[in-house]
C-alpha cells in the first residue's frame, strides 16, 4: 500500500497514463513476466533437489518454493529460507536446502552480472559493482568446488575439543558437500541460462512500463538498467531486498536516459509493485495455503 500510494503521489497523472497505455492486457503481461520468472526459477530449484536425491509431489513442493517469498522483504533475503522447515517433512535435510537456496543465490547473481551488462558500458561508473560481482561469484564456486574442504572441516570438528567451534563444523561439511554437487558445470551453466531467462522476463516487464510511461529506452538498455539496479540492491544485503538502493540505481539511470525525474521515479515505484510486492503477495497466499492444508504423511506419493 505505501509503494501504491508512493507511485500515486510521485506521477498521479503519469500512473493512470501508463496502466492505460498498458491497459489490462498490457497490465497482465507485466504480471505474468514476473510469473514466468518464478516457474522458470521453480523449475531450477526443482532440479536442485532432484540432484540432490528428493522428488515431491509438484503442487505441494510449488507451495512451498513460493511460501519463502513471503518472507522476500528480509535482509539478503534470507527469510525464503523458511521453506526448508517445509521440505524436512520430505526428508530433505536443512543442509541440502540451505545448499540449493545458496547455489540459487550465486547463479541469480552470476545472471544478473551478464544481463547487467547490457548496460554498464555505457554506465562506466557502474563497472566496479559489476566487476566486483563478477570476482565474488567466481571465488565463491571455486572454494565451494574443492572437494577437499568438507573432509578437511570433518576432521578438524573430530580434533578440536571446544564444543562451540566443533558442532557446527559437519554441518557445514555438509552443505559444502550439497553446494558442490549443484555446482557442476553442466548444472551451473543451466542454472545460469534460467537465471538469464528468468530475471529477463522481469527486465521486459519493467521495458513495457517504460513504453506505458513513453520513456524512449532501447529493450536491453531497460533489462541491463534493471539487473544493474539488482545487483546494487544485493550489495546493500544488510537492507530487505534492496530496498532503498534498487530504487535509486533503477531511477539515476533512467533520468540518464533522458526520463523525467517523476517519470523515472513512476517506472521504479511501478516495476517494484509488479516484481518485488507480486512476489510478496503471491508469497503469503501460498504461505497460508500450506498452513491451512497441511500435508498428511504418507498420503502424497512423490511422482
Amino acid at each position: 500500500m505505501i509503494y501504491l500510494a508512493g507511485a500515486y503521489a510521485v506521477d498521479s497523472a503519469g500512473i493512470m497514463a501508463a496502466v492505460d497505455q498498458l491497459a489490462w492486457p498490457g497490465c497482465t503481461l507485466v504480471l505474468a513476466l514476473s510469473g514466468a520468472n518464478y516457474a522458470v526459477r521453480f523449475e531450477r530449484w526443482r532440479t536442485f533437489l532432484t540432484r540432490l536425491g528428493h522428488r515431491l509431489p509438484v503442487g505441494r513442493h510449488l507451495l512451498y518454493y513460493l511460501s519463502g517469498f513471503a518472507f522476500t522483504v528480509s535482509p539478503a533475503k534470507a527469510g525464503e529460507a523458511v521453506r526448508s522447515l517445509y521440505l524436512r517433512g520430505y526428508g530433505v535435510s536443512y543442509s541440502q536446502s540451505i545448499a540449493a537456496l545458496f547455489v540459487e543465490r550465486l547463479q541469480d547473481l552470476l545472471a544478473m552480472v551478464l544481463l547487467a551488462s547490457l548496460i554498464v558500458s555505457d554506465r562506466p561508473a557502474y563497472r566496479p559493482l559489476v566487476v566486483g560481482a563478477l570476482l565474488l561469484v567466481l571465488a565463491l564456486v571455486w572454494a565451494v568446488s574443492i572437494k577437499a574442504l568438507p573432509e578437511i572441516l570433518e576432521r578438524l570438528s573430530r580434533h578440536f575439543r571446544r564444543p562451540r567451534i566443533v558442532r557446527p563444523l559437519p554441518a557445514i561439511a555438509n552443505l559444502l558437500r550439497s553446494s558442490g554437487a549443484l555446482l557442476r558445470p553442466r548444472l551451473l551453466i543451466l542454472g545460469t541460462v534460467a537465471g538469464v531467462v528468468s530475471w529477463g522476463a522481469e527486465g521486459l516487464g519493467y521495458y513495457l512500463i517504460c513504453q506505458g510511461l513513453h520513456v524512449q529506452v532501447p529493450l536491453l538498455s531497460a533489462i541491463g538498467i534493471y539487473a544493474l539496479a539488482v545487483l546494487a540492491g544485493s550489495a546493500a544485503f544488510f537492507l530487505p531486498a534492496g530496498l532503498g538502493g534498487m530504487e535509486l540505481v533503477m531511477t539515476t539511470l533512467l533520468v540518464a536516459q533522458g526520463a523525467p525525474l517523476r517519470v523515472a521515479l513512476a517506472a521504479t515505484l511501478l516495476c517494484r509493485i509488479a516484481t518485488l510486492w507480486f512476489a510478496v503477495l503471491i508469497g503469503m497466499a501460498a504461505a497460508v495455503t500450506v498452513e491451512m492444508h497441511p500435508r498428511r504423511a504418507g498420503l502424497e506419493p512423490a511422482p
